[in-house]
């Protein structure tokens, strides 16, 4: 967690009847306008169930990718170019 308290960044009003769902699988898809198209679901014995949609501009994304590694304390490498993987 950062140094900053929880007052120094504004929060937005919280919805009490929205739901808090689990899940377990994301799927992104970028398109050519800027946006990625979000999906969530969770993995059931059925089969997969699609919990939530959205859509996000790519600098949101990237923010909150960002804000993902850093809390998990992941910060993956960039895979090399598929040229260079096809010379060796």
């Amino acid at each position: 967690m950062s140094d900053k308290k929880i007052g120094d960044t504004p929060q937005p009003p919280i919805k009490e009847d929205l739901p808090t769902v689990f899940v377990d699988n994301l799927m992104i898809s970028t398109r050519s306008d800027g946006l990625n198209y979000l999906r969530f679901s969770t993995a059931l014995p059925e089969g997969l169930k699609e919990e939530a949609r959205m859509m996000i501009p790519m600098e949101n994304l990237k923010r909150m990718i960002d804000i993902l590694c850093q809390q998990c304390d992941h910060f993956p490498t960039k895979p090399k170019a598929k040229a260079e993987n096809l010379k060796k």
